[in-house]
């Protein structure tokens, strides 16, 4: 019953942001495009784009309409709003976050999670019986969001501060309820990246700081 409803509830969720989503895809490709061809403003357009994905999450998705479904949004909103100000503020106060597709490991994984989020997640849930505007979509839910911002760090020419990590893995981590309890398992995938990516991003930090 509680997966049904969540469905039901995702269906006038997309249909009322609708064309959003499309929105969504295109900034996805301009943040691929100025990792790829360094611009002037690369950096700031990448960064300036991710944090208003986390923003939209935490004060639309969230509280504007899941709160309808479950109290709990009511903190995870605000937690999702803060997330995107971090990553402003230490990508354009600090400039701390560089953006760069190299051919290296950490591109190519960063790639292929993004290929996961944007294409092979709503796939999932399409074969599984909740196709778009049923089941959740990059941009628009909180879960291909977070595997896109893993993505996104993984391209960094610089250390990512270890704090723009934390709850990103941990949102990844709880996951683990919509898999069990609403059969969401293209969420599978968000947990495996999140902690892969996770992991490839510690060890590239500190290959950053000895080098």
């Amino acid at each position: 019953m509680q997966a049904d409803l969540f469905f039901q509830f995702m269906t006038k969720y997309n249909t009322a942001i609708w064309p959003m989503q499309i929105v969504f895809y295109v900034l996805s490709a301009l943040c691929i495009y100025t990792s790829l061809h360094k611009l002037k403003y690369s950096d700031i357009i990448n960064i300036v784009i991710l944090s208003s994905l986390w923003i939209w999450n935490g004060a639309i998705t969230l509280l504007v309409y899941f709160t309808s479904f479950h109290d709990q949004y009511y903190l995870w909103g605000p937690i999702w709003i803060a997330q995107g100000v971090l990553i402003s503020y230490h990508g354009i106060i600090k400039k701390q976050i560089r953006f760069k597709l190299k051919k290296d490991v950490y591109s190519f994984i960063g790639l292929t999670f993004i290929a996961y989020a944007l294409i092979l997640y709503p796939l999932i849930g399409a074969w599984l019986g909740h196709p778009f505007p049923k089941g959740p979509i990059f941009g628009a839910a909180p879960c291909p969001t977070v595997i896109f911002t893993f993505s996104l760090f993984l391209f960094s020419e610089n250390r990512v501060n270890p704090y723009l990590l934390y709850f990103p893995l941990l949102w990844a981590l709880m996951s683990l309820y919509p898999i069990i309890g609403m059969g969401i398992y293209a969420d599978i995938g968000e947990i495996v990246a999140a902690i892969i990516a996770f992991a490839l991003i510690l060890k590239k930090n500190k290959n950053i700081l000895i080098s």
